[in-house]
């Protein structure tokens, strides 16, 4: 069962979220702090439960309710509250509310009423499989095996002809206008009296936002596409993103294998657009080029990230994701690049500003790519990695640059050693002179004598907190000679080893 939470106490919204995860099989799609919240994500995310608090700012949950059902919305509702609010738990069941917790929360009150929920799930959803749409559905999805019974009833109820042409259409509208969702049975229903030459039968997966339509009658492929393509994206704007697919049936027992396919042919709106109705044809001729992943792009991010830079940032990222929309490549390597570049954004986070990057994880930015089904999909959680890193950047930071802080790095793990500023170099891939100029900058001085200042810093540490010989404090900062270390310690300090140590 897919749960929604909309409750304004942070302590009381995870809690509930922390039990439904670790003591029942139930997914919670979402949390929101209030009902104004809380309505968009029902539309968005269509949970089968919404578990709310009555009482909220912006909008109290018996307002949500009323609102989901004017927008004709089916879900389960379960209300909380305290004792004092007792009489609005029991005007929520007048509005139609399954069911009522009480604050505070007991565990085995929570996994009970939802049990009790989920039998009446089971119940709706076994009442709706005995209707035809319920039957096509069930058939697609490979909920049922398919026996010869299954499709004789398919075939008779809905009227089907042995000889006409079968076609089976997909559609995936998770990245539409949620409006365009809500009217889409209507549009459907129109269709149908239209063409009512035509056998149309239609089932609608709310929680998916997928749609999937048998048709049968005397028309080509290309026909049924131009058919599609008039009625099913009127209303469209050039941000939305349907997906829609199709193709030809041999027999009804091609059904779930169809569905199958279709699914899977989801990925190529990134090559073929939009608004356009994918066939098997179009996939077949597709000439996909060798993918290759933007490098030069990547390192361009990782410094703007590193920097802070916002105008910097969000012009790499729109050259990225510009790159990607013309690949044309197999469109699953989409995906692969945009995992890459978020992981990229991620790591360098981690060095240069953690907070981004738990941020980045809590939001599990990374499995949303992976899952994504449109380019938007994919661009929009690129922009919002880089947003939280704009929001999230440490402005008194003055270190900004990524390659500088992995050569301090370095200088602090090995200062003890002989190292140069060619092996440094060598060591982060740049040229010496690249080093050298982004030193000079980031830093104020040069290689060799932040090498020297960290150095000495060491051995004023080491003379005063130790009793180790200088010639030995010499060595362990990287000095081999003694006599050299006495000259630069004494230009740097004023004073000769020796002589700082008696300092008080």
């Amino acid at each position: 069962m897919r749960i929604l939470i909309v409750e304004d106490e942070v302590k009381i919204r995870t809690g509930m979220s922390r039990l439904i995860s670790e003591h029942t099989e139930h997914t919670v799609v979402g949390e929101a702090r209030n009902g104004k919240e809380g309505l968009e994500l029902i539309r968005s995310l269509r949970p089968e439960l919404v578990i709310s608090d009555i009482r909220m700012p912006v909008m109290g949950g018996l307002e949500m309710l009323e609102e989901v059902k004017r927008l004709g919305i089916r879900c389960h509702f379960i209300v909380l509250s305290g004792y004092s609010e007792f009489e609005y738990a029991q005007k929520a069941l007048r509005y139609g509310v399954d069911d009522y917790l009480l604050k505070p929360l007991a565990p085995e009150d929570v996994t009970s009423l939802l049990d009790k929920i989920q039998a009446k799930i089971d119940e709706e959803t076994q009442i709706t499989a005995q209707s035809t749409e319920g039957l096509l559905r069930e058939l697609i999805l490979g909920i049922r095996t398919g026996t010869q019974r299954d499709y004789g009833v398919l075939r008779k109820e809905a009227s089907l002809s042995e000889t006409e042409p079968l076609f089976l259409v997909a559609g995936f509208l998770a990245d539409v206008d949620t409006s365009y969702f809500e009217v889409l049975e209507e549009r459907l229903e129109r269709i149908r009296e239209l063409y009512s030459e035509y056998i149309f039968l239609f089932t609608v997966l709310e929680n998916t936002r997928e749609v999937f339509c048998l048709i049968q009658g005397e028309l080509t492929e290309e026909e049924l596409c131009a058919l599609l393509q008039r009625r099913l994206y009127r209303g469209l704007s050039s941000e939305d993103m349907p997906v829609w697919t199709l193709q030809g049936l041999e027999n009804l027992q091609r059904l779930g294998k169809a569905g199958e396919e279709l699914r899977g042919r989801y990925l190529y709106g990134m090559v073929f657009g939009y608004h356009v109705v994918i066939t098997e044809k179009m996939v077949q001729s597709f000439e996909e080029k060798p993918y290759q992943y933007p490098a030069q792009l990547e390192g361009r991010v990782r410094v703007s990230v590193c920097q802070g830079s916002e105008q910097n940032l969000e012009k790499d990222a729109e050259a990225f994701m510009d790159y990607v929309r013309h690949m044309g490549c197999n469109p699953g390597y989409f995906r692969k690049a945009y995992t890459k570049l978020l992981a990229c954004i991620e790591n360098v986070c981690g060095e240069v500003n953690p907070e981004a990057a738990r941020q980045i994880q809590s939001r599990d930015l990374l499995k949303t790519v992976s899952d994504a089904v449109t380019i938007g999909a994919l661009e929009r959680s690129l922009r919002k990695a880089i947003e939280i890193v704009l929001s999230t950047r440490d402005r008194r930071e003055d270190i900004r640059n990524y390659t500088i802080r992995r050569a301090i790095n370095f200088i602090r793990e090995h200062y003890m050693e002989n190292i140069s500023l060619e092996l440094l170099a060598d060591h982060l891939e740049i040229t010496p002179e690249y080093l050298s100029t982004l030193f000079n900058k980031e830093m104020g001085l040069n290689f060799t004598t932040f090498l020297k200042q960290f150095r000495i810093s060491h051995a004023k540490r080491l003379l005063k907190g130790t009793d180790k010989k200088i010639y030995e404090i010499a060595n362990e900062v990287g000095y081999n000679d003694p006599k050299y270390f006495n000259r630069v310690f004494k230009e740097e300090v004023g004073v000769s080893p020796g002589d700082y140590r008696q300092v008080k």
